[in-house]
């Protein structure tokens, strides 16, 4: 998952009892001719159906969950969430509804609610390798990818031949750096389904981790190849394709994702920098000023420009105040980016002459993620020792720039 990220709908078939005294007796025809329509991709001809179902039998938890799940194929997940929420409203021990609306909190990115839906579907249901899937997934996106990998060692125990439980915990172990292990899961989950373009992708990003370019760029071939709207593997196989040097190229394949998402500040950052490694510096400042006008607060951005500010070799852009000015607000605005920002303030610092704060600074990134075999690289390249107190660093820098606004 790129930190790319997909929901998959599964579904979930109930058998609904005509004799069941508190619905009329055709509720259970019209429930399963919407069944019948979703399955065959009528969709819209199913969502009629479950309409009629529900104003004959508006108490049918199950009936509200289908039209949920509908919703969420429909690609609409807030209005799935209302519905699934009145399903176990009516049946608090449904635990695949509590599943389906744990897909649909995923879609909107509130992890922690989709959290404590799976969480209910499974002690409900402990065996369900689907509920403990996809609360990995949440968990992925909160970025606690230990966590996400002991939902995903569950789900891979109780169901080994699901490629996406593969895929799911291969992309938790490259967001603990563990890429040679993610490379196994994302090979398990490519023979158990080789049409799928996000497993290569997965896979070619975990070879790029690893620096191996022309692997990652077969993969991120092979993804697209397979679909051709896949934008994550055009914008990845930029990246290794700097990763090579070969920084024209990237730009090409920038400028294609570009087209499909004109408003992703991440991609102009990585286009911008791409020019900047051409010396190409009015076209890189545009860019990011184009990320920053996207996101303003998008620290990569201000990190990006900085390091332009301290590296150009034309008088025009070159200027060591705004340099260590936006790798400051970079820093400011971290977060969860810390260590990137710290590096990339310390990267500055050296290039406009400040070396021993540079070190102290990259002694700070290296403190907050040692296991960063990048930031260690550079530590030596330096002459210096990540073991060295971090805490030497300008105290002005572990705290907000009030004054930059």
């Amino acid at each position: 998952m790129g930190k790319t990220k997909t929901i998959f709908i599964c579904s979930f078939l109930f058998i609904i009892l005509s004799a069941n005294p508190g619905f009329p007796g055709n509720f259970a025809e019209i429930y399963r001719s919407g069944v019948d329509s979703e399955e065959s991709g009528a969709l819209d001809e199913a969502l009629i159906k479950y309409n009629e179902a529900l104003k004959l039998a508006p108490q049918s938890a199950h009936a509200w969950a289908k039209r949920g799940e509908l919703y969420l194929r429909r690609g609409e997940p807030k209005t799935a969430i209302r519905d699934l929420l009145q399903a176990v409203k009516l049946d608090p021990a449904y635990s695949a509804a509590y599943t389906r609306l744990g897909f649909a909190y995923n879609a909107v990115n509130d992890y922690d609610r989709a959290i404590e839906a799976l969480s209910n579907a499974i002690r409900l249901e402990p065996t369900s390798s689907e509920a403990f899937n996809t609360r990995g997934f949440s968990y992925n996106g909160k970025n606690e990818y230990e966590t996400a990998i002991k939902d995903f060692d569950k789900a891979i125990l109780l169901n080994s031949n699901d490629a996406r439980y593969y895929n799911n915990r291969g992309f938790a172990l490259n967001g603990t750096d563990q890429y040679d292990k993610a490379i196994e899961d994302f090979d398990k989950a490519i023979k158990l389904d080789s049409s799928n373009a996000m497993f290569f992708n997965n896979r070619g990003v975990a070879y790029m981790r690893l620096k191996q370019f022309n692997k990652a760029i077969q993969d991120f071939d092979k993804s697209i190849d397979l679909n051709s709207n896949f934008s994550s593997s055009y914008h990845n196989k930029g990246m290794a394709l700097s990763g090579l040097g070969r920084h024209d190229k990237a730009v090409e394949e920038f400028s294609k994702v570009i087209e499909m998402n004109p408003n992703s500040p991440v991609l102009y950052k990585d286009r911008g920098t791409a020019y900047l490694k051409l010396n190409e510096y009015e076209l890189a400042k545009n860019d990011f000023e184009k990320s920053i006008e996207l996101d303003k607060r998008f620290a990569p951005a201000y990190a990006a420009l900085a390091l332009l500010y301290a590296q150009s070799k034309d008088d025009k852009f070159r200027s060591p105040s705004l340099a260590k000015k936006n790798a400051e607000r970079a820093v400011a605005m971290s977060a969860s980016m810390a260590p990137d920002m710290f590096r990339g303030f310390a990267e500055v610092l050296w290039e406009i002459g400040q070396n021993q704060e540079a070190i102290k600074t990259l002694q700070k990134a290296a403190s907050l993620a040692p296991s960063n075999k990048d930031i260690q690289e550079l530590l030596i390249k330096w002459g210096a020792s990540a073991q060295d107190k971090a805490d030497q660093l300008s105290p002005s820098i572990g705290v907000p720039f009030s004054s930059l606004w």
